[in-house]
């Protein structure tokens, strides 16, 4: 992504951000149906629902719109409804590091709220989002409705320094051939554990070497190699992974 690209986008990104104001105004009705169907408020009652309906709004990002920017205050976390966001980081050449992808269901912008710092990083639609927003003044009584969102927002911050820690390892320690082993490992476990079927999906050899610290043309000689040893296979745009393999040849380097 070029430094050109960029302001681009994130000229886009308050476009959108204006229009999902005008134009996706949710009734009660459709945002308890649709916090319904995220698996952390199955459980709560019709009152609940509407009641936590009545903090949130619901927005949508088109492709490539950036709904947050780095460095930005925020004052708001989101729940990601539908579609997939990738988290990343630019240098002021243009030059692009991909921390994560976040695939819904998945929330994201709440260290601003718990320390009121300015935001780490970019997070931009890379497919049409659909999320809610919810404001830090709101926090306190969604979690007094919900429990389980504190508890949540604890896990996710501690899985989060968790992969920053064992990023920085393989960055420090293993070659780009592992790195980019790990990368499809965690990716299609992510894909099991939430669909059942060990896939990448959605992702270019570009995203897993943004991933993996690596050029695309060395993640993709690895995938190629993978794909040989019958370590994974490549149908179409998606890469099944067998994870028994993937592991045992990670922990046999």
């Amino acid at each position: 992504m070029t430094i050109i690209d960029e302001v681009w986008l994130k000229s886009q990104w308050r476009e959108a951000d204006s229009i999902s104001m005008k134009q996706t105004q949710s009734t009660r009705e459709q945002g308890v149906t649709k916090l319904r169907a995220i698996p952390m408020f199955t459980d709560l009652s019709e009152t609940d629902l509407e009641t936590f309906a009545d903090m949130v709004q619901l927005k949508r990002y088109p492709k490539g719109a950036f709904i947050v920017t780095q460095n930005e205050r925020g004052s708001t976390m989101y729940l990601l409804v539908s579609g997939r966001v990738k988290v990343s980081l630019a240098s002021p050449s243009g030059k692009e590091l991909a921390l994560n992808y976040l695939e819904a269901p998945a929330h994201f912008g709440e260290m601003s709220l718990v320390d009121a710092e300015p935001r780490s990083a970019d997070v931009i639609a890379v497919t049409d989002v659909e999320l809610f927003s919810l404001d830090a003044k709101d926090l306190s009584s969604a979690i007094q409705i919900n429990p389980r969102l504190a508890l949540s927002l604890i896990a996710t911050l501690s899985r989060r320094l968790r992969q920053t820690i064992l990023r920085l390892e393989d960055m420090a320690f293993h070659d780009a051939t592992h790195r980019v082993m790990r990368v499809v490992l965690n990716v299609a476990t992510a894909s099991y554990e939430t669909r059942g079927v060990p896939v990448i999906q959605g992702l270019t050899h570009y995203d897993i070497a943004t991933l993996a610290g690596t050029s695309r043309e060395t993640a993709s000689r690895i995938i190629s190699n993978l794909a040989k040893d019958g370590v994974l296979a490549t149908k179409g745009r998606k890469i099944v992974v067998d994870l028994i393999k993937l592991r045992e040849r990670l922990e046999g380097e």
